[in-house]
């Protein structure tokens, strides 16, 4: 499962240098191969390649008939999805048609989050932080009993 956060910059080429803690992952537990897709303007997801594969499975088995919200969502995935190869130096070459669709240019967050990374632009990443740490904790509880999540 991927987890942690790391702060790294797009080269003037297009590459993201995935970190190590995540290649090493990759290759114990998949393939060198992640599919990258648009999830909103301020980031971009990366699935191991089995991993997307479960996630499309899904997104297509979505009943979008009539409810163009999520057909436009199913379609922004699946449209945007593209398979890239980790590079001998572990580096993955972001499409420029992703790039040109995001909210971001050099300076990016990769964060891991269980079966997939995000990458977010730095400035979007850090006010979603900002807004998860200024939840008001009575409203946080109240949400929370409301589940089975034991922590």
């Amino acid at each position: 499962m991927f987890g942690g956060v790391h702060e790294l910059s797009i080269d003037s080429k297009g590459r993201l240098a995935i970190p190590a803690k995540f290649r090493e992952l990759l290759l114990r537990h998949y393939t060198p191969a992640v599919v990258a897709t648009l999830d909103s303007r301020s980031r971009l997801l990366i699935y191991p390649e089995a991993e997307w594969e479960g996630v499309a499975r899904q997104l297509l088995a979505l009943k979008t008939a009539g409810n163009p919200t999520l057909q436009r969502y199913q379609n922004l995935l699946l449209h945007n999805a593209d398979t890239l190869e980790l590079d001998t130096a572990g580096r993955v070459l972001l499409p420029a048609n992703l790039r040109r669709r995001v909210d971001f240019d050099k300076e990016v967050t990769l964060v891991g989050r269980a079966n997939r990374l995000e990458l977010w632009g730095r400035e979007h990443w850090e006010a979603e932080m900002d807004q998860a740490l200024d939840i008001d904790p009575d409203e946080l509880a109240s949400e929370l009993s409301q589940t089975d999540l034991q922590l």
